[in-house]
């Protein structure tokens, strides 16, 4: 029975020997989400309104 198992130095990423066009995708993916989130992020808090009123019902004891 032969031992067909992949080891670790043939495979391309281990120590650090992967191609420059899979670290460009890397970085292009986690960039593209953190522009993604920080947009997500900026909308919301623009379309969220706060009321900064504060209705009371008691007489506040000033008379003209």
């Amino acid at each position: 029975m032969k031992n067909i198992e992949p080891k670790l130095e043939n495979m391309e990423d281990y120590n650090a020997k992967g191609s420059t066009e899979k670290r460009l995708t890397v970085w292009i993916v986690i960039l593209s989400g953190l522009l993604i989130g920080a947009i997500y992020g900026i909308v919301a808090a623009t379309n969220s309104t706060v009321s900064d009123a504060l209705e009371t019902n008691e007489k506040i004891g000033i008379f003209k």
